[in-house]
C-alpha cells in the first residue's frame, strides 16, 4: 500500500512547488497533452504564490521525495459559477512526478481530496481538465467521477478561455 505524507505548502517552497508544474507542463507538452503549457505557471506566479498563502496548495511526499501535488479550493466561480452552496471542495492543479506516475499517487491524491472534503462536510469533490485531454478524462471517469458536462472558463488574461470538461463526486461517508 503506497503511503504519503501530505503537507501545506509554505512560502518558502514556492520555487519547489512552481518548478515541480513546470516540469509536469513540460513533459505533457513534450508528449503532446493539451493540458498546461511550459511556461504558464511562470506568468502566473503571482497567482501561485497567494494561493499557497491561502492555504490551498498540499505537497505529496513519497520516501521524502515531493512526488504530488494538489490545490484543494473552497469554490470554484469561473469553471463552475452555478454553485453557490458549499456542498463541495474543488480540486485543481493536481500533478504527478513521473517517475511515480503507475504507483498510485494520482489515487492517493483524489482519496486525500475525498478526506478533506469530508472533513469539511462536504458531499462531492469537484474537479476539471481540458475536454479534449482523453486520458485524464478516461482517467477521472474510471476513478468514479461523473461528467457534469463542458464549460467555456474565461480566465483572466494571459489565461484566457479554456474549454474544460467538469467531473464530480460523491465523497464516501465512512472516511
Amino acid at each position: 500500500m503506497l503511503h504519503l505524507d501530505f503537507a501545506r505548502a509554505q512560502p518558502a517552497q514556492f520555487e519547489l512547488y512552481l518548478n515541480f508544474l513546470e516540469e509536469i507542463a513540460t513533459w505533457l507538452h513534450a508528449c503532446e497533452i493539451a493540458q498546461w503549457r511550459p511556461g504558464d505557471f511562470r506568468l502566473a506566479a503571482d497567482y501561485y504564490a497567494q494561493s499557497i498563502a491561502n492555504g490551498e496548495v498540499w505537497l505529496a511526499y513519497g520516501q521524502a521525495e515531493l512526488v504530488g501535488t494538489l490545490r484543494i479550493l473552497p469554490a470554484e466561480p469561473i469553471v463552475w459559477p452555478e454553485m453557490q452552496v458549499e456542498d463541495a471542495v474543488y480540486v485543481n492543479t493536481v500533478a504527478v512526478r513521473r517517475d511515480w506516475a503507475h504507483a498510485g499517487v494520482g489515487s492517493a491524491l483524489l482519496a486525500w481530496a475525498d478526506r478533506v472534503a469530508h472533513c469539511f462536510d462536504c458531499e462531492y469533490l469537484r474537479l476539471d481538465c481540458m475536454a479534449d485531454n482523453a486520458f485524464l478524462c478516461r482517467y477521472y471517469a474510471q476513478a468514479g467521477f461523473v461528467s457534469r458536462g463542458e464549460v467555456d472558463a474565461q480566465f483572466p488574461a494571459p489565461v484566457g478561455t479554456l474549454r474544460l470538461q467538469r467531473f464530480e463526486r460523491m465523497v464516501p461517508c465512512d472516511l
